[in-house]
Formats: structure tokens, C-alpha cells, sequence
């Protein structure tokens, strides 16, 4: 699908969350699904070690 944002085109870019069924049932607007819960597989790490002269991270 091609978008478009103040007059320059784009593509998507699909995040890729790998996600296990869990044994929660949950209901809205009348149908019944099975939540499903992202498997966290990622380190949260940003890479951002030093802003304005303040470090952070670990």
C-alpha cells in the first residue's frame, strides 16, 4: 500500500511482533477472541548513551 504524508509518497514498514495465544478470552461488540500477548524477544536497549552532556542507559 502506498501513503502519502504532505504530498511525499511512502511505504509502510510492518512491525514483525513474534505473539503466543494466551487463555484469556475477552469480548467486544459481541465476539468473543483470545488475547494474544507479544513474546518479548528484544532488548529495549535505544543505543542512546550521552544527550546535552547527560549520560544514560547503562
Amino acid at each position: 500500500m502506498k501513503l502519502r504524508y504532505r504530498g511525499i509518497s511512502y511505504q509502510p514498514q510492518e512491525a514483525l511482533v513474534e505473539i503466543i495465544p494466551s487463555n484469556i478470552a475477552a469480548r467486544f461488540l459481541g465476539k468473543t477472541y483470545v488475547v494474544r500477548r507479544p513474546v518479548n524477544s528484544f532488548s529495549p536497549r535505544l543505543g542512546l548513551r550521552q544527550y546535552r552532556g547527560i549520560a544514560y542507559g547503562d
